[in-house]
C-alpha cells in the first residue's frame, strides 16, 4: 500500500496533436471521417482521474504556485486533466517538428505478429505509429490502438483481452481502456510536469521525421506506402 505523503492535484487543459500523414498508393477517401472517429474517441478514452504514487519532483512552492527547482521532494499526484485531443493532416514530412506524436497511413505491413497480419505497428513510446488504411477502415479503432502504444500501454492476451482496446488480436468490439492503462497513459504525458507547469512544452529530442524515415524504410516492417509522397 502507499505510504502517506503530501498529494499533488494537477489539473488544467493539455492539447494532444497528432498529426496524420497520408502515405497511401490510391488515395483515402474516409481519412477525414476516420480522423473525426478517432479525436472523439481518443478524447473519451482520457477521461478520467488517475493517481500516480510516489512521483519524486522538484518541491512544490505552494505560496509561489510554482516548483522550485532547486529542492525535491515525493508526491502522491492526483491527475484532474483535461486532454484536448486534435487530429491534423499533413502531406509534407517537413510538417513534422521534433516532437510531434504522428500517425502514418500506409497501403501495407508486411510484419506479423504470432504469424498473423499486422493491421497497424508503432515504434515505441513516442512513436511514431502506423496504420493500414483499408483495415482503419474496417476496424476504426485501430488508430487509438496504435496510438496508445505510444503512450506506454503494451498488448494484452488471454480472456482478459476479450474487449480490451489493447489485445493483440483486436476487432471492431474491442474498445475498453481500464484505469490502470489509463494511469500509465497519464504518466507518460505528465512526464515533463514540472517543466509544463511553465506553459507550452515540447521535447525536441524525440525526432520524429527522422524515426519514421527509418522506421518506414525498416526492411523488417514491410511497410508498402506511397514514397512520392514522403518527401
Amino acid at each position: 500500500m502507499p505510504g502517506k505523503m503530501p498529494e499533488l492535484l494537477v489539473t488544467g487543459d493539455v492539447t494532444i496533436t497528432i498529426k496524420v500523414f497520408e502515405l497511401t498508393s490510391t488515395g483515402a477517401p474516409k481519412l477525414n471521417s476516420l480522423m473525426a472517429y478517432t479525436q472523439h474517441n481518443i478524447t473519451n478514452k482520457l477521461r478520467g482521474e488517475t493517481m500516480e504514487y510516489n512521483r519524486y519532483l522538484s518541491n512544490y512552492d505552494t505560496k509561489a504556485n510554482k516548483f522550485n527547482i532547486n529542492t525535491m521532494a515525493t508526491y502522491n499526484v492526483r491527475y484532474r486533466i483535461n486532454y484536448i485531443v486534435k487530429l491534423k493532416k499533413i502531406n509534407r514530412l517537413s510538417q513534422l517538428s521534433g516532437n510531434d506524436f504522428v500517425l502514418a497511413v500506409v497501403d501495407r505491413i508486411g510484419f506479423k505478429t504470432d504469424n498473423l497480419t499486422t493491421s497497424g505497428l508503432t515504434l515505441r513510446q513516442g512513436g511514431p505509429a502506423t496504420v493500414v488504411y483499408n483495415d482503419w477502415c474496417k476496424y476504426p479503432n485501430i488508430s487509438m490502438h496504435e496510438f496508445f502504444h505510444t503512450l506506454g500501454l503494451e498488448h494484452i492476451k488471454g480472456a482478459s483481452s476479450r474487449k480490451s482496446l489493447m489485445a493483440e488480436v483486436a476487432g471492431i468490439n474491442n474498445n475498453m481502456i481500464s484505469l490502470s492503462e489509463l494511469s500509465i497513459m497519464n504518466a507518460y504525458l505528465m512526464r515533463g510536469l514540472v517543466d509544463m507547469s511553465d506553459g507550452a512544452y515540447a521535447n525536441p529530442t524525440l525526432n520524429t521525421a527522422e524515426n519514421l524515415r527509418k522506421f518506414l524504410n525498416n526492411p523488417t516492417n514491410g511497410f508498402k506506402y506511397n514514397k512520392a509522397n514522403f518527401r
